[in-house]
């Protein structure tokens, strides 16, 4: 998070805006939460564990997507031979550009 969502100020690294004083601890928890399974995701392609990649991916993008999330959805969803969701999921990177 680079910004409150409630006044737009600057994010300082705290559970609560400095300005508008909106708790923000749900959404630092959830961006925690998605690290974590990204990072599971990324482990679990290392460990050829590709089932566990895709639920860990998907999990992290429907947590925070961003085009990284998206990107590694894709590419689980490839190696688990979800061909019409990556190539879904491509796409609509490719639209967002």
């Amino acid at each position: 998070m680079e910004r409150c969502p409630a006044c737009n100020a600057k994010y300082i690294g705290k559970r609560v805006c400095h300005r508008c004083k909106t708790d923000l601890g749900i959404l630092i928890d959830i961006e925690e939460k998605a690290e974590f399974h990204r990072e599971k995701a990324l482990f679990a392609f290392v460990s050829n564990d590709f089932e566990q990649m895709f639920f860990h991916a998907r999990r992290s993008c429907s947590l925070r997507r961003t085009p990284d999330a998206v990107r590694l959805l894709a590419c689980a969803a490839l190696v688990v031979n979800q061909f019409n969701l990556a190539l879904f999921l491509w796409s609509s990177l490719r639209k967002s550009r």
